[in-house]
């Protein structure tokens, strides 16, 4: 395995994002025990629907042996079922929202499996993401109210004065939850990156087949980095490698003086700089040498720093996101009310995420969240300033 990955990928996988040829990679999977640990890193890396349509284009599916090959396809066929039934409800969103004209711009999901591979089924997701103005919040709620969605949150108001998203869900064919953006950053840093801005370079264009807006390469590409970053260790190696596909494909587009100008403003030059180097490491994506630099050299106050270090790091902290909001907020009042709502959220909220059918069950659920919390928290302090 001379081609392992700091993501433990097997080297099948890697030379399948990397285009080797098949009579390369064959000799890779030599019988069950490999094909079956191929599809299970695979599946735990978003990779089934691409390394699906690389077999087919190869035309060795036949080399797999058949119990294999039932299940490889039933997954593949589970996920491509699957976001079929979320391009539809994703048109019926952005049909409604234009019908209101209230801005609003796909995140990821179906906009990346159109924009990068040409095919809705090209890429797992789970939900649906959009990008808003946070001023057309209330508006923004009304319509997914009228198509049947509910609003979860915390607390009330916890989302919109913490966070960088609302949830709302509804359940259809299984829950189809809708997470309304009003900023391409995350915690702590949502405030960050010039709204406005990110707006005026947007363009208009088409998303499973619907006129609706499109962020601009260098801001699609930040928060692609952003997205990665946030969260942290348990990224799948997809979201390294459509990293790595859209610097190729938007090279010529991509303006990357305005990308260092508005990160530099923002503060995220150090964030964006980690994990384009170690895109480069993984797919030697064509980056050019004197941006990385501009992007490492970037000053950085102390806390800020250390923020940085704790989010992008190896850290085996959870929560870090949370532990560094609480940190940047202004104020006593502010970081108490923050943090009785992280450990104490309301019971609807809590029978959500943990699927908790008595109230037993949920005073269990609060004390193993507090417990865990605690300690995540003491964690994550003792790596902020050591």
């Amino acid at each position: 395995r001379d081609r392992m990955t700091s993501l433990a990928t097997h080297p099948f996988l890697m030379g399948v994002l990397l285009g080797d040829e098949p009579e390369t990679l064959l000799p890779l999977a030599q019988g069950a025990a490999d094909w079956e640990e191929i599809l299970r890193e695979a599946m735990g890396h978003g990779l089934t629907a691409l390394l699906y349509g690389w077999l087919k284009r190869a035309d060795i599916r036949h080399r797999l042996p058949a119990p294999v090959s039932v299940d490889f396809e039933g997954q593949f066929f589970g996920l491509a079922a699957r976001n079929m039934l979320l391009s539809r409800e994703l048109a019926t969103l952005l049909r409604a929202f234009e019908e209101q004209q209230v801005r609003c711009a796909p995140l990821r999901g179906l906009d990346l499996a159109e924009r990068l591979y040409g095919d809705i089924t090209a890429r797992p997701m789970g939900d649906l993401d959009l990008l808003v103005r946070k001023e057309d919040l209330a508006e923004v709620a009304t319509i997914l109210q009228g198509l049947g969605y509910r609003g979860i949150d915390r607390r009330a108001g916890f989302a919109q004065a913490f966070c960088n998203t609302l949830e709302f869900y509804k359940d259809r064919h299984g829950w189809i939850v809708v997470e309304p953006h009003w900023t391409i950053a995350y915690p702590p840093f949502v405030d960050r990156v010039d709204m406005e801005g990110v707006w005026r370079r947007c363009s208009r264009g088409r998303v499973v087949g619907v006129d609706t807006w499109l962020l601009a390469p260098e801001d699609l590409l930040l928060h692609l980095c952003l997205h990665l970053v946030h969260r942290g260790g348990t990224a799948p190696l997809l979201w390294f490698y459509e990293i790595d596909r859209l610097v190729r494909q938007e090279e010529a587009a991509l303006n990357w003086h305005r990308l260092v100008v508005i990160v530099r403003e923002a503060g995220l030059a150090s964030l964006l700089s980690g994990t384009l180097t170690k895109v480069r490491a993984l797919f030697s994506t064509p980056l050019p040498d004197r941006i990385l630099d501009q992007l490492a050299n970037a000053p950085s106050p102390f806390l800020e720093g250390r923020l940085v270090g704790l989010l992008a790091g190896g850290s085996s902290v959870d929560g870090k996101e949370s532990l560094a909001v609480l940190f940047t907020l202004n104020g006593l009042r502010a970081k108490l009310k923050y943090a009785l709502a992280l450990l104490f959220p309301s019971p609807e909220f809590m029978r959500l995420e943990y699927g908790l059918t008595s109230g037993t069950q949920l005073g269990f659920a609060y004390l193993r969240r507090f417990r865990f919390l605690v300690w995540e928290g003491c964690k994550g302090i003792v790596r902020l300033f050591a």
